[in-house]
């Protein structure tokens, strides 16, 4: 790396800051919190949907509003929406009953506020055709429409594939008989996500992607049982340089971690990239640097000491 020093890191989630068990540890939740304290912005960059992350953003739980930052800025969706996220539940209220305490998801019971920023959902005609060719290979897709997803499986492995997806995001699916017209009705989604088996992934990536041809942004999914389908202007790294101009952050001025193919562009937008050293090759081919530790050992939180101590990182509040 360069003398240059860097203000704020974007963090991919699952394969990258979480552990395969999809939590992150105490120690990296600890150290993030020391380097917001310290005036380093720490930013979220994932395909996940906003609701998807707010157990995550629990466990971190960075107090803002900062001199900086207005609340913890999410890139969701892979970039297709962008969030700022305030916690808005008191202890006295929590013990009062207004918000309930043991409630499966801060995002939805109101313990976190979300303000959008913005967003770039799939246009109606790429959905409907998108939810077509999907069918015509025999998969179930996710429909997202704030912060509900939507599915409508047709047969009991369609089933076992939502229960897999929902397991992986901490999400309950909205199960649908109407092909899809309530969802469409609420709006239009921010991405769709064509659920399949590892064995049938590269066969789907490839039929979708030429159908699709010029019209969406196709994305090899991370874990291997999925391929996603954007608006074809739409990635992480136009998500996360969208963030950075909201925030007055010049792009360069960050550095990035991730693990997949939906990293790519991210990875290369950033000040400087790092593909964790369990990524795929794709990303590692384009990224500045590659971690020595993988997701389960910590690998982004030890990488950022190492900066630390190396003076690469730059603090507002030192």
């Amino acid at each position: 790396m360069t003398t240059k020093t860097y203000k704020m890191v974007a963090l991919d989630l699952d394969g990258t800051l979480l552990r395969s068990d999809h939590t992150i540890s105490d120690a990296s939740a600890a150290y993030l919190r020391d380097l917001h304290q310290r005036g380093f912005l720490i930013c979220i960059a994932t395909g996940r949907s906003a609701a998807s992350t707010a157990q995550v953003i629990t466990d971190i739980d960075l107090n803002f509003p900062t001199t900086q930052a207005e609340g913890f800025p999410i890139v969701c969706t892979n970039g297709a929406k962008g969030i700022h996220v305030l916690k808005r539940g008191k202890d006295d209220e929590v013990r009062k009953g207004q918000i309930p305490s043991t409630a499966a998801n801060p995002m939805l019971d109101g313990r976190l506020h979300v303000t959008q920023l913005f967003h770039f959902p799939v246009p109606m005609e790429l959905a409907l055709k998108t939810l077509a060719l999907a069918k015509d290979m025999g998969c179930v897709t996710n429909y997202y429409m704030d912060h509900d997803i939507y599915a409508q499986p047709l047969c009991e492995s369609h089933y076992k594939s939502t229960q897999r997806y929902s397991e992986l995001v901490g999400v309950k699916f909205t199960y649908c008989s109407d092909d899809y017209k309530e969802a469409m009705i609420r709006g239009l989604s921010s991405k769709l996500l064509i659920l399949c088996g590892e064995s049938e992934l590269d066969d789907v990536y490839e039929k979708i992607s030429t159908q699709l041809d010029g019209e969406a942004k196709v994305i090899r999914g991370s874990p291997p049982f999925f391929v996603e389908v954007l608006r074809n202007d739409v990635c992480k790294g136009n998500g996360l340089e969208k963030m950075c101009d909201i925030m007055g952050m010049a792009l360069d001025d960050c550095i990035s971690f991730g693990d997949g193919d939906n990293d790519i562009e991210f990875i290369e937008k950033s000040g400087y990239g790092f593909a964790m050293i369990n990524a795929r090759g794709t990303l590692k081919a384009v990224a500045d640097g590659v971690t020595e530790y993988d997701n389960n050992e910590d690998g982004v939180i030890r990488t950022l000491q190492k900066l630390e101590e190396n003076g690469k990182l730059h603090f507002a509040c030192p």
